[in-house]
């Protein structure tokens, strides 16, 4: 009777338990994104179009639970070939012998069932830095196929000098301050 009962609360248990699920980014419909300010004046965008990241969402508790990505740092895009090489150069990212920046997410606060609090570490360079994003949830919906997709957006700012970024640029000519916008659709694997 014991091994019954036993049997049926491990089995209640189980049932009970949310599994994430795992998403592969596509690229097609996402974007790394950030913005700088020249001279104080003026917006300059720009993104990385090559990356990889590891995504699972548990869907039943509405949490994430895994974010990992690498960012190909050759692949910054500012339209604008002269600008984008100078952020490659020694100056700035020093792609030469930093090819990566990495994030990986070490806690998720939850506040509603679409937003929440991703905390991690960010390496840029030979630096790595805790940093706090904002997430927000757009939706899971079904594609054209059938197949579950999940898009969601993650926002937040880090200061460029606590990575050894343009440490020689004064703020007044390119602002410390980095603004993220990183936009995601996923599709469930």
């Amino acid at each position: 009777m014991k091994k019954m009962v036993k049997a049926s609360l491990l089995a209640a248990l189980l049932a009970s338990l949310s599994y994430a699920t795992d998403y592969k980014v596509d690229p097609a419909h996402s974007n790394v994104g950030f913005m700088v300010k020249h001279l104080t004046i003026a917006k300059v965008y720009g993104s990385f179009k090559s990356y990889n990241a590891d995504v699972d969402y548990d869907k039943d508790a509405k949490v994430l639970k895994t974010l990992d990505v690498t960012l190909d740092v050759n692949s910054v895009d500012t339209q604008n070939e002269k600008r984008d090489e100078h952020l490659k150069s020694e100056d700035f990212f020093k792609t030469s012998e930093f090819k990566d920046m990495k994030f990986k997410m070490t806690k998720f606060e939850k506040e509603s069932d679409t937003e929440g609090k991703v905390m991690g570490d960010l390496t840029i360079r030979d630096v790595t830095k805790p940093v706090e994003l904002k997430f927000e949830l757009s939706g899971i919906a079904k594609d054209m196929d059938g197949k579950e997709r999940i898009g969601f957006s993650l926002t937040g700012d880090v200061m460029r000098k606590d990575f050894k970024i343009g440490d020689k640029f004064p703020g007044a000519m390119v602002s410390d301050k980095v603004q993220l916008q990183i936009d995601v659709e996923a599709q469930a694997m």
